[in-house]
């Protein structure tokens, strides 16, 4: 005699696999908590989502560019991108930090390295930054900049945002 056997899951059951999945994903990305993160805070320097500014700003991080030395015309330069997480807030271990530069660049400005990826920058616990090299073709005032990729962690959460940034160089 030949006997079939078969077994259902209970919802129950997929409902806690599909949890497990989520927390699993979240563990993978550098959260160990499966909690949604709180709300961002106030952007102070670029008030509108998707404009660029030189700063901006959360209750979780601050994220600026800055002007590195004089900016000479076809001679490669450099503008840094900094990061420091506020409050109870620190660095992602995991997080693919990266800084895509402006794409397609503003007139008269080249990238040679359009992408940054976390090995080209230096990430501490509260701090990281990219130095971004450019070269200007012509003499005058330019604006570089980019999105930087990012993600602070607490105890309880971790955020990754998108910021653009923007900087204004007078180039001799």
């Amino acid at each position: 005699m030949t006997s079939t056997f078969s077994r259902t899951l209970p919802w129950s059951g997929v409902l806690g696999l599909t949890a497990a999945a989520g927390l699993a994903l979240a563990v993978a990305l550098g959260c160990g908590k499966s909690e949604a993160a709180p709300p961002r805070g106030t952007t102070v320097a670029a008030p509108t989502p998707g404009v660029a500014a030189a700063k901006a700003e959360t209750d979780n991080y601050v994220v600026e560019v800055k002007p590195m030395g004089d900016y000479k015309a076809g001679a490669e330069a450099k503008f840094e991108v900094t990061l420091v997480a506020k409050g109870g807030y620190h660095t992602n271990a995991q997080y693919p930090y990266k800084f895509k530069t402006t794409d397609p660049p503003p007139p008269d400005v080249t990238y040679p390295k359009p992408i940054l990826q976390r090995a080209d920058g230096t990430f501490e616990e509260k701090s990281g930054s990219f130095k971004v090299p450019f070269t200007a073709a012509k003499a005058g005032k330019l604006k570089v900049g980019g999105t930087f990729h990012l993600s602070v962690c607490s105890e309880a959460n971790c955020m990754m945002d998108k910021v653009p940034l923007e900087l204004d160089v007078d180039v001799k």
